[in-house]
This record gives structure tokens, C-alpha cells and sequence, in this order.
């Protein structure tokens, strides 16, 4: 029997929501996206999502929560700019933390069966010495931005209301998530950013000498994630990752090969927040999730620099017309 459960993405018009929505529809449950188009678009809504157009914190959440009863919640709303957090850390912790916490509370006050937290992984262990990586769930949490100490306030309200409320819970911690959809004209995203700047001829910037390192995660593993976590994982925290670091020079030139982009990088100093490198340990994810990621590096971001090609054409397309 197909799993029909009503489902709850919130954040479902931005990158990793839009792609989530569409595998829940696709595999038959009905959904219901909350976004508040700050970075989401509305075009990205799959048609058969029920949308509603709010911030977790307006007046109305906990009312559409009470009239659509869902029973899955995949929150994925966040205010997910490291930079953006570090200049206004008092909004960043009005987005990450109390919205989220009028959630959890409308969602166990409304008797929803399980709730999976998009947290961050990259953001949370710190500054890792290279023996530490790649980085297990166990590691002390040393988060150095807003961005990264609002998810960790996340999980911590989750861990309560289920002991006092019951409500159950699967936390996943990304690696930096990557693919098709994501915006080439954001803050967060070097992958998308870079690509579009290459294919539009423009100079990429790096910050700092290019040697700082990511663990980058492809959208549809990250999909896979969370689906694996709808009947495993109650009550556990999953690094969701590959668990190879790579710099970002070393993404730069792979995408200058793709593209063939042959101009070296703006270079401006390291920004505040920013961690050196970063690599997760998926090994738990793999044992209990039954998950573990299936797209290469070098096949994401082909992937993802045909998309970005599409779109440029299909912009120029309009423009002409």
C-alpha cells in the first residue's frame, strides 16, 4: 500500500523544498507547502501542493496547522545565509528559532506523527582539525556563526518536546547541498553562484585563498534522506553527507573544465563565520537510515551546469521575444 499521509514542507518553493514537494506528490501524498517567498518562488510550488504564503511567525501558522492536520512535517524555512547571520543575528534567530519553535509547538499540539528538522552540518562542528574529519555526529557541537548556533537551538527544542509531549522527531544535518534549482544570484551556494557567473563570462570571487573545504551534497541524495527518515531514525541525529572534503579551488577548476572558463578568480578576504573545512561521516545515516549518497561530484555538477545552461537559454529566449 502507498504511503498517503498528508505531508508538511515548509521552505517547499525554495531549492531543496521544491524538489522534496515534488517527490512527495509524485509518490502520492497530499501536501501542503508554508513559504514566505522571501527566497522561495512561487513557480517552483508543484500545482498539486496546497500553498499557503506566510512566515512561521504570522498570526495564521498555528491555524493552518489545526485546519490541514498533517501528519508529516519536513521543516526546511530557514534564514540559511551564514554572512546574512553574522550582520543581523536578532533576525536570524527570529527566523531559525522562534519560527521554528511555533512550529514544533503547533505540530505537537496537533498530534503529527513525525517531524524531520533540516539542520546543518557544516555550520555546526566548528573549526576541525584534519583528524577530526570526516566529522561524526558525536563530535562537540562548536557552532561560529548565528546560522549555525540557531539549528542547534532547533534540535535541543525538538529533544524537549519529545520528552515532554511525545512528539517524534529526525534530525538531518547537511553537508553543503548542491544541484539543479539552486539560485546562481544568492549568498549561499558557491556551486550555483560560480556557474552562473562563469556562464555569463563574469569572474567568480573567491573568499580567501581557496583552500577552505566543503563536503557537497547532491539536492535528490538529500530528498532520499529524507524520505529514508519517514520510517527510521525516531529521535536520532544523521550527518547527511559524503564525507570527502573538497576546497573551493578545487570547485572552481572543475566547473572551469565543464564550462570552459578560462579566467582565475576575484580574491577577497576570508569572511567572518566561514569554518576552514568540513567533511561528514554519513556512517550512521547509513546503518540506520539505510541511506547513503549516489551521485558522484563530477556527475552533480554536470548536472547542474546543464540546468543553469537551460535556463540561460530559456531567459534569452523570453528577452528576445
Amino acid at each position: 500500500m502507498p504511503d498517503t499521509r498528508k505531508a508538511l514542507v515548509t521552505g517547499g518553493a525554495g531549492f531543496i523544498g521544491s524538489h522534496l514537494v515534488n517527490r512527495l506528490v509524485a509518490d502520492g501524498h497530499p501536501v501542503v507547502v508554508i513559504d514566505n517567498l522571501s527566497t522561495g518562488q512561487l513557480r517552483r510550488v508543484n500545482p498539486q501542493a496546497a500553498f499557503y504564503h506566510t512566515d512561521l511567525n504570522d498570526a495564521g501558522v498555528e491555524r493552518i496547522i489545526q485546519r490541514e492536520q498533517p501528519e508529516l512535517v519536513f521543516h526546511l524555512a530557514a534564514q540559511s545565509s551564514v554572512r546574512q547571520s553574522t550582520i543581523d543575528p536578532a533576525a536570524d534567530a527570529n527566523s531559525n528559532i522562534v519560527g521554528t519553535v511555533r512550529l514544533i509547538s503547533a505540530c505537537a499540539d496537533q498530534g503529527a506523527e513525525k517531524f524531520i528538522f533540516s539542520s546543518t552540518g557544516g555550520a555546526m562542528y566548528g573549526n576541525l582539525t584534519p583528524d577530526a574529519i570526516p566529522c561524526a555526529e558525536d563530535a562537540p557541537a562548536y557552532p561560529l556563526s548565528p546560522y549555525g548556533l540557531s539549528k542547534q537551538v532547533g534540535e535541543l527544542y525538538l529533544e524537549l518536546f519529545q520528552r515532554n509531549y511525545g512528539l517524534d522527531y529526525t534530525v538531518l544535518r547537511y553537508a553543503n547541498v548542491y544541484g539543479p534549482g539552486q539560485s546562481p544570484h544568492g549568498e549561499a551556494g558557491v556551486i550555483a553562484i560560480f556557474a552562473g557567473l562563469m556562464l555569463d563570462a563574469k569572474r567568480p570571487t573567491i573568499y580567501g585563498d581557496g583552500s577552505q573545504e566543503r563536503d557537497f551534497v547532491y539536492v535528490s541524495d538529500v530528498v532520499d534522506a529524507n524520505l529514508a527518515a519517514v520510517e527510521r531514525g525516531d529521535g536520532g541525529t544523521y550527518n547527511i553527507g559524503t564525507g570527502e572534503p573538497v576546497s573551493i579551488r578545487r570547485i572552481y577548476e572543475l566547473l572551469q573544465g565543464i564550462i570552459g572558463f578560462d579566467d582565475d578568480p576575484t580574491l577577497q578576504p576570508r569572511r567572518a563565520g566561514d569554518v576552514a573545512s568540513v567533511a561528514l561521516d554519513s556512517t550512521r545515516a547509513a546503518a540506520e537510515l539505510h541511506w547513503q549518497p549516489s551521485v558522484t561530484l563530477e556527475t552533480g555538477l554536470q548536472l547542474t551546469v546543464d540546468h543553469l545552461r537551460r535556463a540561460t537559454v530559456q531567459r534569452t529566449t523570453r528577452v528576445r521575444l
